[in-house]
């Protein structure tokens, strides 16, 4: 058998033009895609390499309020203790020195001004220790805040005792077809947080619920639920509130 030198010539100059087609017109088309995937995927980690970063950053910024605020807190209470104390060893002084001057009807009405005079001072002093709760606790109020009021509410949800819950499904069966549950919060919530607690509530009431969402700023920080005539409260307004209105009662 003798090779036929034109017939292979041309299969090679076929071959060769073959490999210059698929070199230029499919395999650098490929390259270009699979460069341009890459480089996406590449873009895609260094977004959320910084989204992390981000997320730790905020995480130690709010642990670093929290800390201060204790400190803050526990510094403004030594501050009230030692004031209190040296003002009920000023009035004693002053309650021996006339009680050492006047006849026993004499030391009674001192003894009553002393009491109206302390009680006078424990009553000033509790509102400049409501004053000072109150404006640490404007200075922390943030979005990170109330998202994490938010978190614990749902938590404090999935734990409620069965007492709370059978007031909440009742207050949950009294409502109309068409009334919602109104939550009420300090800032925007993320739609996964309120996915969250619209479940939470859900779980607890035993049943399916509509749910309408809205901010009230006054509330500085956290959230309000009402379910008809039953309110559930987890805001820096109303625990304030709630810490004025037992410091009239005291």
């Amino acid at each position: 058998m003798q090779m036929d030198w034109t017939t292979f010539v041309l299969e090679v100059i076929n071959f060769l033009v073959l490999v210059w087609l698929l070199r230029h017109f499919f395999y650098r088309p490929v390259l270009a895609v699979l460069d341009a995937r890459q480089t996406r995927v590449m873009a895609v980690k260094d977004e959320a390499a910084t989204l992390y970063k981000d997320a730790e950053a905020l995480k130690a910024q709010y642990d670093a309020r929290i800390a201060a605020w204790s400190t803050e807190q526990d510094a403004a209470r030594q501050k009230l203790d030692q004031e209190l104390l040296l003002e009920r060893n000023r009035s004693l002084g002053e309650l021996k020195l006339t009680l050492a001057d006047e006849e026993a009807k004499s030391r009674a009405r001192g003894d009553a001004a002393a009491l109206v005079r302390e009680s006078s001072f424990n009553r000033q002093a509790m509102e400049e220790a409501y004053g000072a709760a109150a404006a640490i606790l404007q200075r922390l109020a943030s979005p990170a805040l109330t998202s994490h009021i938010a978190q614990v509410f749902g938590e404090d949800l999935a734990a409620m005792p069965e007492e709370d819950r059978a007031t909440l499904q009742q207050a949950v069966t009294a409502l109309g077809e068409q009334e919602t549950i109104d939550i009420a919060s300090a800032h925007p919530l993320a739609e996964a947080t309120r996915r969250e607690l619209t479940k939470g509530l859900e779980r607890a009431a035993g049943r399916h619920l509509q749910t309408h969402f809205r901010e009230v700023p006054e509330l500085l920080a956290g959230l309000r639920v009402a379910v008809g005539q039953c309110r559930l409260d987890a805001s820096l307004s109303d625990e304030l509130a709630f810490f004025r209105k037992m410091n009239r009662h005291a």
